[in-house]
């Protein structure tokens, strides 16, 4: 059985090792172990482990499927010709994948090492190959890594979905939503309900100042005020609409991403702290819930809370310890400028327990919002004050939410960070794009639900960040939705930028009472149509198949189907 695994490490001086994993098999799954003992001598930068179970050839029956990223979600590739292509998934994601329709159906699941690990996707000369891929950067691993490979012979993705699910109700400690709502009443009001996000204001972007200090900090644009805010909930009551969850974003100093970790006061542009309370306690007598936009992933050096030492430090190209920035931000940075990465460890004991219940005094009651929670990979830190490895920071993170989740009544972020299901409630968008294209890869022929045939009915969601505001957006957004098994998301404000406009360009508006009027009547009918449906986000997702090009249907666990058709913009919604 061991020929069928190939294990190549490669270490930090380029050499090329070969290992052996331990192969066991039993009751259908095989278990490939390599022990954290063969990869402590020598440092290792990268490991993959290869498996001739979860090859195919150009011309097979059937098709893989795998985990992209944070932006394209789950894609399916089917064993056609296709160009020599590599693709590596975005790393701490969802760390399972599959092989469909070849030989014997195997769903393969990354249980030991998962937060180093990503899945490796490859065709070369009409061979395809799904594997597992560990990047450890010279580090000891902190457990063994442990590949399970679960053969399931004439299985799809959506019986592995079920599997998946199944293991997690079953090992990972995630519980029904029909069940988590008995026990707390702000979630039950937050399923039943649309959530709105109202961004305040907030400091340009791309930043023109890198090194912001309150006597260079650039210009803040404020869209909504406290008196806004009343004028907004005030139309939503007076056309009927009964429950919602209000998350203000950009609340706090220097509006969004303005000052964190500085999460409070209300900036004075807004109104007063008093105001505000006196707002969320009316919001609260209609009936919405009102929570608030944080982050306790990173630093401004523009706050007055900001302190070098706790940042998380990683070597430089000299071997020097130094702050570290993630890179993605490097180029432009953030609206409060260079966007330090804040170390897991000290985000927790530093900050949140001293700030939090400083925030819920606010009267702030519901799903919190802790900005990019399950979007991010829980960093390494080295700072000798405050050392903290991968395993730990994921360990902090989950403190963190379930720290929010206890404060405030609930958690929600963004992103599909599978760690972190068992703590969160909800979930911004899944992902980005709704659109998945060979254009974006040559391997991506379709975008699937992965993701929602294994947790709804368990995390709340938005399916991509282009469904947000979708009653005023093209009927694909809508479709989209629908097939997903949407929770509405509307948003005041959400156009970031033209070169990060990641969430569309239709947006709402409160500049004047007759833009809040219209931006009220989409949120109506967004509120209507999710009155007739808010029961299926207790049901499960039990099928999603594709009946013709461009036509799919979704079935829930109560019976429900819902039917899409992308080629003449149609849908069709049956009850049993």
């Amino acid at each position: 059985m061991d020929e069928q695994f190939l294990a190549t490490a490669v270490t930090r001086e380029g050499k090329v090792v070969q290992l052996t994993p331990v192969v066991s098999e039993h009751g259908g799954l095989i278990t490939a172990v390599i022990p954290r003992a063969q990869l402590t001598v020598p440092r290792f930068e990268t490991l993959l482990l290869e498996s001739n179970l979860t090859t195919a050839k150009a011309g097979d029956e059937g098709y893989m499927f795998f985990p992209t990223n944070f932006y394209y979600g789950y894609a399916l590739c089917r064993f056609d010709q296709k160009p020599d292509t590599l693709f590596k998934t975005w790393p701490a994601g969802m760390p399972v994948a599959g092989i469909c329709g070849n030989r014997n159906a195997v769903m393969v699941h990354i249980q030991g090492e998962d937060f180093d690990s990503r899945f490796q996707v490859s065709c070369k000369h009409g061979v395809y190959s799904l594997s597992a891929h560990f990047k450890f950067d010279g580090d000891i691993p902190d457990e063994d890594v442990k590949v399970v490979y679960q053969m399931m012979p004439d299985a799809t993705y959506v019986d592995m979905a079920r599997a998946y699910r199944q293991y997690q109700l079953t090992y990972g400690g995630c519980v029904p939503l029909r069940e988590k709502v008995l026990e707390r009443e702000t979630l039950r009001q937050a399923a039943e309900g649309l959530e709105l996000r109202i961004r305040m204001g907030w400091k340009p972007i791309p930043t023109p100042v890198r090194h912001q200090n309150l006597k260079n900090e650039p210009p803040m644009k404020v869209t909504c005020d406290v008196a806004t805010l009343h004028k907004i909930v005030d139309e939503m009551y007076r056309k009927g609409i009964k429950k919602a969850e209000i998350c203000l974003v950009g609340w706090g100093p220097g509006g969004h991403d303005g000052r964190f970790p500085q999460q409070y006061p209300l900036d004075e542009r807004y109104g007063t702290d008093a105001e505000l309370r006196q707002f969320i306690a009316k919001a609260q007598r209609m009936g919405y819930q009102v929570v608030c936009h944080t982050v306790s992933c990173g630093a401004y050096e523009i706050a007055d809370n900001f302190d070098r030492d706790l940042l998380t430090k990683k070597r430089d190209e000299n071997g020097d310890l130094a702050p570290y920035i993630r890179e993605h931000y490097k180029k432009d940075g953030l609206n409060g400028g260079e966007p330090y990465s804040l170390c897991a460890k000290t985000a927790f004991e530093h900050y949140m327990v001293k700030d939090m219940p400083v925030v819920r005094s606010y009267g702030f009651s519901g799903l919190h919002y802790n900005d990019e929670l399950t979007a991010i990979i829980p960093e390494k830190c080295y700072d000798p004050n405050h050392p903290c490895s991968r395993k730990e920071a994921r360990a902090y993170f989950r403190k963190q939410a379930h720290y929010l989740k206890m404060l405030f009544g609930g958690i929600q972020s963004e992103g599909y960070m599978d760690f972190m299901n068992d703590e969160l409630d909800a979930i911004l968008y899944v992902g980005v794009q709704s659109r998945l294209t060979h254009e974006m890869n040559p391997l991506f022929d379709e975008g699937i639900p992965f993701w929602q045939l294994v947790y709804h009915g368990i995390v709340l969601s938005n399916p991509t960040s282009q469904t947000v505001n979708y009653p005023i957006k093209e009927e694909y957004q809508h479709l989209k939705f629908l097939e997903y098994g949407g929770r509405p998301l509307m948003y005041f404000y959400s156009k970031f930028g033209e070169d990060r406009n990641w969430m569309g360009d239709d947006d709402l508006h409160c500049e004047d009472d007759d833009a809040i009027a219209r931006s009220v009547e989409a949120i109506k009918r967004a509120y209507d149509e999710y009155e007739e449906l808010k029961d299926l986000q207790y049901a499960f997702m039990e099928n999603h198949e594709k009946l013709a090009d461009n036509i799919y249907r979704t079935t829930f666990s109560d019976g429900t189907t819902i039917t899409v058709n992308y080629n003449d913009l149609r849908y069709e919604i049956r009850r049993p």
